[in-house]
């Protein structure tokens, strides 16, 4: 993961559960992603489904 100012997406996402399922303990995960470009639609869809918590620079300083 790189520090960028494009949107992020779902691959991102996935690379997190990547790492997850090989360097965490348990099975019960709580995704959160941090962005200063945004998200994609995709992504924005699995923060609806409680898949993922996304916070921009916005909400970090509210």
């Amino acid at each position: 993961m790189a520090y960028r100012n494009e949107k992020i997406g779902l691959d991102e996402l996935e690379l997190i559960r990547e790492y997850a399922a090989v360097f965490g303990k348990g099975t019960n995960y709580h995704y959160y992603i941090f962005s200063k470009g945004g998200f994609t639609d995709g992504l924005l869809q699995a923060q609806e489904r409680g898949e993922v918590q996304l916070l921009t620079l916005a909400d970090i300083f509210e």
